[in-house]
């Protein structure tokens, strides 16, 4: 069987762990072992982490400083063991299918002519209530494919049903942002430029949402429409500092005549003049899932706003 290294990020997660862990040593068909940080929890999340680590052998936990999401998830990807097959992110939260990672890994393995390449695969998620008890499909689909041009401007690839593997692994870790980026996208922009990203339209796991998800999944277009204006003034100039900081940490791996580093380019210095914000606007290789979320974001960039 594969070997698989779970990268899990805990803070305060103390009521819904248990299961989240519960559901991962359960996977079928690979040979799982989890690697868990403690964000500087306040509760009993890391008395619940060690009690587990005592349990498991194929379980390893250790504290740090109070980094945020994104950065528990760099440090862990710094820590891990190199020797694994695969690799793969969790919540602290959510509940695995038992055959979550098996999907992820048949799909991978599949780019047989490609193993030498960074992959990615990543899915869509059942949302669940903070019981479990009520599933639904998730609000959203992908009507283009997960591309370098749509990384640019959106993160499909939810960090909770991310798999990747070490080609993946040690580009990241030799090239970690300097910035306020998530990691999950950060993994999406370089499996999408120096690699492949796998996207699957099947649901492998439940999305527990709950008054604490640090990003959640409204059910209708009103919340998920008042959600996006509440967080509009965070988008601010994000789209092409995150470009800009991509380009610092791949300097002198990026090629130059590659089609990609055009785009890179043109959402770098959109601002320059009216020129080239129009260049931008209108070109389709850039784009959105959504064809309404689409139109506004390239009224955005015609206004500088991105």
């Amino acid at each position: 069987m594969k070997t698989v290294q779970v990268l899990l990020a805990a803070y305060n997660g103390e009521k819904y762990i248990r299961s989240q862990i519960d559901s991962i040593m359960c996977q079928q068909g690979v040979q799982v072992s989890v690697l868990a940080r403690d964000d500087g929890s306040k509760d009993d999340t890391w008395e619940i982490l060690s009690s587990y680590a005592q349990k498991f052998e194929n379980m390893i936990v250790y504290r740090g400083k109070n980094k945020g999401a994104a950065g528990s998830f760099f440090d862990l990807l710094i820590q891990t063991d190199t020797t694994f097959d695969y690799y793969a992110f969790s919540d602290q939260d959510d509940v695995w299918q038992k055959d979550k990672l098996l999907r992820a890994l048949e799909r991978l393995e599949e780019e047989k002519n490609r193993k030498h390449l960074p992959l990615l695969y990543a899915s869509k998620v059942i949302c669940a209530s903070c019981d479990l008890k009520d599933e639904r499909d998730a609000p959203y689909s992908t009507y283009r494919g997960a591309l370098f041009g749509n990384a640019l401007v959106e993160n499909i690839c939810m960090g909770c049903t991310q798999v990747f593997n070490k080609e993946l692994l040690d580009l990241v870790r030799g090239h970690l942002p300097d910035g306020d980026i998530m990691h999950d996208w950060w993994m999406y922009l370089t499996a999408a430029y120096f690699g492949r990203v796998i996207y699957d339209d099947q649901a492998h796991m439940l999305y527990r949402q709950h008054e604490n998800n640090q990003i959640g999944m409204q059910s209708c277009w009103y919340g998920r429409w008042k959600n996006r204006l509440l967080h509009l003034p965070q988008l601010r100039s994000r789209l092409s500092q995150q470009t800009v900081i991509f380009c610092k940490a791949y300097e002198g791996l990026l090629n130059k005549y590659d089609r990609n580093v055009e785009l890179l380019k043109e959402i770098c210095s959109y601002r320059n003049s009216i020129s080239h914000k129009m260049r931008l606007v209108t070109d389709r290789r850039i784009y959105r899932q959504n064809k309404i979320d689409d139109v506004l974001y390239r009224l955005l960039f015609l206004i500088g706003y991105l």
